[in-house]
């Protein structure tokens, strides 16, 4: 582990000019360029989309600093933990195309990041740390928001995708191409200064078990979009959109032992939405109205169906005052509801929202970002969260600056429906978990550098437990500390990126945690091929042994994947080619549950 750090020291530094004019949203929901922003914020471009062609979102949201989303080696139908700065699913908030999404039927009330295509998103940001105060519950460790791909031009377009891959498990040759196969399509058009855009995207796979076993558990995903948006200038638009996301998953037992079985997991989620605004002068309105539902079906020897649905309603508003200041207010209106098959009534409740937003920047690079919101939730009651982020940017230029910025914020996490109003567990006395964190960094950017060191604290109250008599508010604080160091260094076809995570739960012992993460990626660009190496060590954690209840131990891994593509193979044709775990690793993310061996990948694309 210490060489690995050593490498990581001195390499860091990040990235090329291309990438220090992208624009911010997510941080303070006003736009901004990266330079004017007091956070830190993982910008996912889909040029990197691009380059990673053949994985999952779960395994490239694992490439970047701070970020652990545990079981995104195994199985496709596994679920996935997302411990983002040592959180958990919970304290993270997704976001997709400007609506908050959720679904209440889970036990954290989380978005199952499985039911997403890589090859619908045309970019990620992901905010760390506190941003309840913008956000609302959940956006504790971090907030992930992703834009699915909505552009269209006047000549009608057509974009065909075809991948096929291995599915082998450590110790086991090269197994047929066939085991993994994907098929993408997106057709764009516009009229009448409307742009449309639709695609479809089918995941299949049949080549390993879920757990330790000796049977293939298959999996299929289908994912289709539809998306209008106005592209006329005025200065009224609009954009609306459909999505539907299904996975249908065979999994295995846990319990009483595991071992293969013919359990199957059909989940299906859809949404609508629609997202008018107005600007005129120095002001600008923006609505979204959304409408989510999900259905999961589980059949195995304890069958159960799970349905939810959520009315999202918000309402934002941004005036710049003056050439310093910019101001941000904003409603939310939510109607949640949830129910399983075992149950006659639907659980339900409503949240009310208001928050306001203050940023102001100094010419002299003095600047301060304040938040605040109040929500009101019909279980619980009203709850308050604030955020203060002062930072302090010392530029040499246009292209080269120091960056010092701090932030103290508060963030809560409301009592999922689950721990409520669960017969059996539910505790309607619940009070929402509370997280305080403190953050300060420093970020250095030159004409092709970047590198940026974080350090974090979260103090978590009232953190709710499950214990054989129900769910219950612990009365024990619990501290949460960690390090992120990030950077990538670009000469003129080369591109090194590295970082580094430390976290540690304080006085604690965390189920599949490492307190040491780390990669380390080389990319080699021109105009006719592209290729790179990406090397991912995560340190040893701790499992619990479903069968006896017993903590075991998991031991320290190191993946090594490489990449080759050609953007312009033959006039409009592509094709991509991908080796995973090249030397064939043994390790294991749950005990007990396979993991990926050495693997191929081939693509070919085509536009029309």
């Amino acid at each position: 582990m210490k060489y690995t750090v050593v490498l990581l020291l001195c390499c860091a530094a990040v990235q090329s000019q291309e990438r220090l004019d992208e624009v911010i949203v997510t941080d303070s929901r006003i736009s901004k360029s990266r330079k004017n922003s007091g956070k830190a914020v993982v910008k996912i471009t889909a040029k990197e989309i691009a380059k990673n062609k053949g994985t999952s979102l779960a395994q490239l949201l694992n490439q970047y600093a701070g970020m652990y989303i545990s079981g995104a080696q195994m199985h496709p139908g596994q679920n996935l933990s997302y411990n983002i700065r040592g959180g958990n699913n919970r304290q993270v908030l997704v976001r997709i195309d400007g609506v908050v999404v959720s679904d209440p039927s889970q036990i954290e009330s989380e978005f199952d990041l499985r039911l997403l295509a890589l090859d619908q998103i045309a970019s990620i940001e992901v905010v760390k740390g506190a941003s309840s105060s913008l956000y609302g519950s959940g956006a504790a460790t971090a907030v992930i928001d992703i834009t699915t791909k909505n552009t269209a031009t006047k000549k009608t377009s057509l974009n065909v995708r075809r991948e096929w891959g291995t599915q082998n498990t450590h110790d086991q040759k090269l197994g047929s191409l066939s085991n993994v196969q994907r098929h993408y399509a997106q057709l764009q058009h516009s009229v009448a200064k409307i742009g449309l855009s639709a695609s479809i995207n089918r995941f299949t796979s049949n080549g390993m078990s879920s757990v330790v076993g000796t049977e293939n558990d298959a999996v299929t995903k289908e994912n289709i979009q539809f998306n209008a948006k106005s592209q006329y200038e005025r200065p009224w638009t609009w954009m609306a959109f459909y999505q539907r996301d299904i996975i249908d998953s065979d999994y295995d037992a846990t319990y009483p032992t595991y071992a293969d079985a013919p359990n199957t997991l059909l989940s299906k989620n859809q949404r609508y939405g629609f997202s008018p605004s107005f600007t005129k002068g120095k002001s600008s309105v923006q609505a979204h109205v959304s409408w989510s539902d999900t259905e999961r079906d589980f059949a195995s020897n304890f069958p159960i169906n799970y349905t939810s649905n959520v009315f999202t309603s918000e309402l934002t508003w941004r005036y710049r005052a003056s050439e310093k200041l910019t101001l941000l207010g904003g409603s939310l209106v939510q109607d949640i509801r949830s129910k399983n098959s075992s149950l006659v009534n639907a659980f339900e409740h409503d949240n009310i929202a208001f928050f306001v937003s203050a940023h102001w920047q100094h010419p002299k690079g003095y600047a301060l970002q304040l938040s605040g919101r109040n929500t009101v939730h019909s279980a619980f009651g009203a709850h308050q969260t604030f955020t203060v982020n002062p930072y302090y940017l010392f530029s040499f230029s246009n292209e080269s600056y120091w960056k010092f910025f701090s932030s103290f914020a508060t963030s809560f996490i409301a009592p999922s429906h689950y721990k409520m109003f669960d017969p059996y567990y539910g505790n309607l006395s619940l009070a929402p978990e509370e997280n305080i964190t403190h953050e300060s960094g420093i970020e250095y950017v030159a004409t092709k550098s970047r590198v940026t060191l974080v350090g974090f604290q979260r103090t978590e109250k009232n953190v709710i437990l499950w214990n054989p008599s129900g769910y219950i508010n612990d009365v024990k604080e619990q501290k949460v500390r960690g390090v992120e160091l990030d950077g990538v260094f670009s000469f003129k076809n080369l591109t090194l990126q590295a970082n580094y995570m430390f976290v540690e739960k304080v006085k604690q012992d965390p189920i599949r945690l490492p307190k040491h993460a780390a990669n380390l990626g080389l990319s080699y660009d021109r105009p006719k091929a592209q290729c790179g190496v990406h090397l991912r060590y995560v340190g040893s954690r701790t499992d619990t042994n479903f069968e006896n209840g017993k903590r075991v131990n998991l031991a320290a891994f190191t993946l090594l994947d490489a990449r080759v593509s050609f953007p312009n193979l033959i006039g409009d044709a592509s094709a991509s080619l991908s080796l995973t775990n090249v030397f064939d690793a043994a390790y294991t993310e749950f005990h007990g549950f396979t993991t990926l061996g050495r693997n191929m990948n081939i693509g070919m694309q085509y536009a029309f």
